[in-house]
C-alpha cells in the first residue's frame, strides 16, 4: 500500500512540475546502516542498526521510482550514492538520538555490548552511524 501511496505523490508531482522541470530524488539505499567507532587511523565498525519494519520503505520508494518511469512520466538523468554520517559524543548519546528522531529503529542487544566493550577496549566515545543514501535526477516528460 505505501509504494502505491508513493507512485501517486510522484504523479502528482509530475502533474505540478513544468515541462521539462526536474525532480531529485533522495532516499536510503536500504542497505543496513553501520555504527562505527572512529580511530585514528581507521575505524572500527561496532554493528548494524536494525529497523522495525526492515528497511521496507526504501525498496518501496525504488518501486515507486521505476514504476513512474515505466508509465514514461519521467526519465533517468543521473544517479549517485553518497554517505551520510551521523556523529555522536558517545554511542549512548546516539542511541537517545535514534531514540527520538527515528522511530523504527531498533538497536540489538549484541550491538550494545559491543559498542561499550569497544568503547572501552579503545578509550573513544565518539561514535557515527553510517548511511548509504540514493540520488537520482529524474527529468519530467
Amino acid at each position: 500500500m505505501q509504494a502505491e501511496s508513493m507512485v501517486h505523490a510522484l504523479e502528482q508531482i509530475h502533474s505540478l512540475l513544468n515541462p521539462g522541470a526536474f525532480l531529485i530524488d533522495i532516499h536510503p539505499n536500504g542497505k543496513l546502516v553501520e555504527f562505527i567507532l572512529p580511530l585514528d587511523q581507521r575505524e572500527q565498525r561496532i554493528g548494524y542498526l536494525q529497523e522495525s519494519d526492515d528497511y521496507i520503505e526504501y525498496r518501496q520508494a525504488d518501486e515507486a521510482i521505476q514504476t513512474v518511469i515505466k508509465k514514461g512520466l519521467f526519465q533517468v538523468e543521473g544517479t549517485g550514492e553518497f554517505e551520510f554520517l551521523v556523529h555522536a559524543d558517545s554511542f549512548d548519546d546516539l542511541k537517545t538520538y535514534l531514540e527520538e528522531k527515528w522511530s523504527d529503529a531498533v538497536i540489538t542487544d549484541e550491538v550494545n555490548a559491543n559498542a561499550k566493550k569497544l568503547e572501552a577496549e579503545y578509550g573513544v566515545k565518539k561514535t557515527i552511524l553510517r548511511e548509504r543514501i540514493k540520488i537520482g535526477l529524474l527529468k519530467q516528460l
